[in-house]
């Protein structure tokens, strides 16, 4: 299982602010969902993160907007 870091594309934290997936290889353009019927578009992927966000367990943010 993989663990993103998810931001609105502001930098502001989005609402959840992280998800879980087994998708190893997410990609700018795609829609992920959260939960019953929650939508983020993803805008930006930043998979070189500050060392403290791995020793935390996240994989790379995502950067998102509502869809």
């Amino acid at each position: 299982m993989f663990t993103y870091l998810l931001c609105l594309t502001d930098g502001e934290p989005d609402d959840p602010a992280s998800m879980v997936s087994a998708i190893p290889n997410w990609a700018v353009g795609e829609v992920i969902t959260l939960g019953a019927a929650e939508q983020r578009l993803i805008c930006a992927i930043d998979w070189e993160i500050a060392p403290e966000l791995v020793s935390a367990g996240f994989r790379a943010v995502f950067y998102v907007e509502p869809v």
